[in-house]
């Protein structure tokens, strides 16, 4: 799993509605901190979102705004277990789910069920 601190960082970009600024970032989290966090420690937080496939930044004039491209720490961990091992994860995720009637059920819900596929249709 993500570290506390990205996880964190990426409640609040989820949160946000809206994409945000690192300095935006960094003073949300100041705001619950008693030890402040460096604004280059915030960039290299949302740096690892970004290569985990956790959020994305887009250039807004001189400065990137970021936002996150999943909801929470369940959705880190598949982000990166996708962008580690690609196709072969979805692979062995099928295999499972189709050995374990239990867990395919559970997935068909799922699937029926996601707002995210209605709204890619």
């Amino acid at each position: 799993m993500g570290t506390s601190l990205q996880i964190r960082v990426l409640n609040l970009l989820s949160a946000a509605g809206r994409p945000l600024h690192g300095r935006e970032v960094q003073e949300q989290l100041n705001t619950e901190r008693e030890d402040r966090l460096a604004y280059t420690t915030v960039l290299t937080v949302l740096t690892r979102l970004v290569n985990n496939g956790a959020a994305a930044r887009q250039r807004n004039g001189r400065q990137y705004v970021y936002r996150a491209t999943c909801r929470d720490e369940v959705g880190l961990a598949v982000r990166k277990v996708f962008t580690s091992f690609g196709p072969d994860a979805v692979a062995h995720f099928v295999d499972q789910a189709y050995a374990d009637p239990a867990l395919r059920a559970q997935l068909r819900l799922a699937v029926d069920g996601s707002a995210l596929l209605r709204e890619s249709s």
